[in-house]
């Protein structure tokens, strides 16, 4: 268990021992806090043989060698493998809950990325959410709680999953071999330990940095081309280098370097750009790059 996610896990032990553990729980917060990690150590005590009122698995059971396997008959993982959740997917659910434990105890289904649901999957989930059979388990996780369903959310027990205790971030941090002073841009996503532990293991952290020193240089005109190279490496990027545009652009309004009114303009410039990397199909990441840069570069100087 992460450190940090030690107070979310205490008030699911807390109403797990009182029997007020609701049988489906919405797990909901930032990319890279830890909800997956979370979940699958919910799932596992909850398919435990010897837990009993714990949440805590003792690793040495059947259930536990059969999750540590990953090969566990009565636990379901479901992604979204594409941009959503298809009606099949629930449906193949609903028959798993259906259907008797093959260990002869709890059943547990995971939904990474709820917010994924098709309309007509959200209407298929909404049965078993109503009509929960005994011993029956799903744990539903999402980036944005805003995205889920209405029905869906309603039905569900709600918790944050975030980061209380920055020191224990920062202290697990340094065991990674990551340090606050590293960059100057670490520190914002200091709630996304896992994101930064990604980036580290993967070897990113030098090209984060290079979208963040891009960043501070928009007024001045930056290569679009290298730009591109970097985020089509990766395109989850894309996000970050907006993220960085903004909160650049912000602190020129503070420090003074920038009017109001430009401000706006390059705000709403990024921001559009950001929408249309999501949205807009086909779109040539390169020629949109270029449109962005040489965009900002003449509103801002």
């Amino acid at each position: 268990m992460y450190p940090w996610l030690e107070p979310v896990f205490t008030q699911l032990q807390t109403s797990y021992q009182q029997q007020r553990f609701h049988h489906a729980q919405l797990l909901y917060g930032m990319v890279g806090v830890g909800k997956l990690e979370l979940a699958q150590s919910l799932a596992a005590a909850l398919l435990c043989k010897h837990a009993g009122t714990s949440l805590y698995s003792c690793g040495q059971c059947k259930s536990c060698l059969l999750i540590e396997a990953d090969n566990h008959p009565d636990k379901l993982l479901i992604t979204a493998e594409t941009q959503s959740i298809s009606v099949d997917a629930i449906r193949g659910l609903n028959e798993f809950i259906f259907h008797s434990a093959q260990q002869g105890g709890n059943k547990v289904v995971v939904i990474d990325g709820v917010e994924k649901l098709t309309e007509s999957a959200a209407n298929a989930l909404l049965k078993t959410l109503e009509e929960p059979a005994k011993g029956r388990y799903l744990l539903l996780l999402c980036n944005d709680r805003a995205r889920v369903a209405a029905t869906v959310l309603s039905r569900c027990n709600k918790l944050n999953v975030g980061v209380v205790d920055g020191n224990a971030v920062e202290a697990w941090l340094a065991q990674q071999g990551i340090h606050s002073s590293q960059f100057p841009w670490v520190s914002n996503f200091m709630s996304q330990p896992l994101l930064l532990q990604k980036w580290s293991q993967t070897q990113q952290l030098k090209d984060i940095d290079y979208l963040w020193q891009t960043a501070q240089r928009l007024s001045e005109g930056v290569d679009s081309d290298t730009l591109a190279k970097t985020l089509q490496a990766d395109v989850s990027l894309v996000k970050v280098f907006c993220g960085f545009a903004l909160a650049a652009i912000n602190n020129q309004i503070v420090t003074g370097q920038l009017d109001f009114s430009k401000a706006q303009a390059a705000i709403a410039i990024v921001r559009r750009f950001s929408v249309d990397q999501h949205t807009v199909l086909g779109l040539n990441l390169s020629l949109s790059l270029s449109r962005l840069c040489y965009q900002l570069q003449q509103t801002l100087r």
